[in-house]
């Protein structure tokens, strides 16, 4: 059931904020991701390979981030993530980013050929249902 709850509340969501540091410099993100309900402790974002922000997210040990709702105030959160390069490519993702993330198409238009495709990987999180609705802790 924590899963379903997931999976509504990342669905009400395209943008996450994600957090890093670096010799004490904190940095803060906002991108687009898409969620895959096979991978449920991932979430994928593309971004300017070799981009400062993509080098930093690389560098950093631990990420913190948190959804950003649509509407409401429903948002999955974590401090317990790590970033990566993803072992799939922008293109397999491609047919997703394009359904879950208006003007991604156009994105692609202007810079598709320098993206890459990255992955904030989750050990556990917390899932906000919105305002009076609970929150659930979440595993991965």
């Amino acid at each position: 059931m924590a899963l379903s709850d997931l999976a509504q509340v990342l669905g009400g969501a395209n943008k996450v904020a994600y957090a890093t540091s670096l010799q004490d410099v904190p940095n803060l993100r906002i991108v687009n991701f898409v969620w895959d309900e096979t991978t449920p402790g991932i979430l994928y974002f593309a971004s300017v390979r070799d981009s400062q922000g993509v080098q930093e997210f690389l560098a950093s040990k631990r990420i913190a981030f948190s959804t950003v709702p649509e509407t409401g105030n429903a948002h999955v959160a974590s401090n317990h993530a790590t970033g990566q390069k993803s072992q799939r490519t922008l293109a397999q993702m491609q047919a997703q980013f394009l359904a879950q993330v208006p003007g991604f198409d156009h994105v692609l238009d202007l810079i598709g050929a320098k993206l890459a495709l990255y992955e904030i990987q989750m050990t556990s999180a917390e899932v906000d249902l919105g305002l009076g609705n609970g929150i659930k802790q979440l595993k991965f």
